[in-house]
């Protein structure tokens, strides 16, 4: 019988696979509103135009690499800062630290608002620090 912490790891995988999996795929999708909103943070162009290439490609990425155990906890950690670093980024927005709010991001997260969104991500960033704490005893690095 499997255990509790192991099928809550691969769950969470699995949950966080779909969001990165799924904003990767929204990116591309509807690449001109990525082109829009990238471009309508408060950035310089020259890292909207990296966030804007890249992202989509790491999103894609850190999903292939959630579904593989010797991979799994890597990619937990790096989704883990992923979305520490963009609630921080919400986070700014929402203090009004640029002195103005960008467009948000596209796809079906977009009818979420700044405030829910950076509840969605706290929300996840927990989801990621569970999955980092319950890993297998036999997958751990010894």
């Amino acid at each position: 019988m499997r255990k509790v912490g192991e099928v809550l790891w691969e769950g969470v995988a699995l949950v966080l696979m779909m969001l990165f999996a799924y904003t990767a795929i929204s990116k591309w999708y509807d690449w001109g509103a990525t082109q829009n909103a990238m471009y309508n943070q408060v950035f310089p162009e020259w890292m909207a135009t990296l966030l804007l290439y890249s992202l989509p490609v790491l999103e894609l990425a850190l999903a292939i690499m959630l579904l593989f155990p010797k991979t799994r906890t890597l990619s937990l950690w790096a989704c883990l800062i992923c979305l520490i670093g963009f609630t921080v980024y919400i986070g700014l927005v929402l203090t009004d630290v640029f002195g103005r709010i960008p467009c948000s991001c596209g796809g079906v997260i977009s009818n979420l608002g700044w405030e829910a969104h950076f509840l969605f991500n706290l929300a996840f960033i927990t989801l990621a620090i569970i999955g980092i704490l319950v890993k297998p005893e036999d997958e751990r690095v010894g």
